[in-house]
């Protein structure tokens, strides 16, 4: 094909322009900008908090919830999310005296003990120790006839179970789960997640279709799936160890 000088090599471009992106420094400078009329401004420490984070800006982050945990020290969801992303800064001492801190003032909160367990996933003796404490927990919640609290419970220990390699005994207490309340998408979801691993595809697309049909299409769950990012971080890195053992 001859060259034609009459069309352009490449195609000319348009009179659209895309409107700029904003950046995380430019949500942070507007954010900023607001706080400093009102310091104690909670949901816009909020925001900049949330922004911090997704620009993995942690050590700020931090920061900021310590600057929520003064504004407001009674609400234990600052405290918890702090010790959380120390956890995921890989400072589990620091995190684990953050959750024990809130299971002194409020000692069956389930979210502290989900953050006991995840500082403890490196170490098999430190990990049995918080699961009789999780047991010991479930019971007293019991006792007081709180059910809510007691399935929580049931899926920390059979993620505990998943982690120390016990899969069947986990599968066993989803399947428990499921019997007991069969509207509840997390056990759907996480026996999903073991099938995966297990290379059982079929069964694990029959239980994550359950899950997609259940979960509400906002929830934080939903994009945990969607992203993988809750196997990965829940079970994906013990199954990779235990594969590379089994090769060797």
């Amino acid at each position: 094909m001859r060259f034609n000088p009459t069309k352009p090599a490449f195609a000319a471009p348009t009179s659209t322009v895309e409107p700029a992106k904003v950046t995380y420094e430019d949500e942070e400078r507007q954010i900023e900008e607001k706080l400093s009329r009102d310091p104690n401004d909670v949901e816009a420490l909020r925001s900049l908090m949330e922004v911090k984070i997704k620009a993995h800006k942690l050590t700020e982050a931090v920061q900021v919830l310590d600057r929520l945990i003064e504004v407001e020290p009674e609400d234990f969801e600052w405290q918890l999310l702090k010790a959380n992303v120390h956890t995921y800064m890989g400072e589990n001492d620091l995190a684990a005296s953050e959750f024990e801190d809130i299971l002194a003032k409020d000692p069956l909160r389930v979210e502290a003990y989900h953050g006991l367990v995840m500082s403890a996933s490196q170490s098999e003796e430190k990990l049995e120790l918080v699961l009789k404490r999780v047991e010991k927990a479930m019971e007293a919640c019991k006792k007081q006839g709180n059910t809510s609290d007691v399935r929580d419970f049931k899926l920390l220990i059979a993620q505990i179970r998943v982690m120390e390699a016990e899969y069947k005994d986990a599968l066993e207490l989803y399947q428990e789960l499921v019997k007991e309340e069969p509207r509840d998408f997390r056990p759907y979801l996480c026996q999903g997640i073991i099938y995966t691993l297990l290379r059982k595809k079929n069964e694990a697309e029959k239980h994550f279709a359950t899950f997609r049909k259940l979960v509400p299409q906002n929830h934080p769950y939903k994009e945990y799936f969607d992203d993988n990012m809750f196997a990965t971080k829940l079970f994906g890195a013990k199954v990779e160890r235990e594969a590379a053992g089994s090769n060797v």
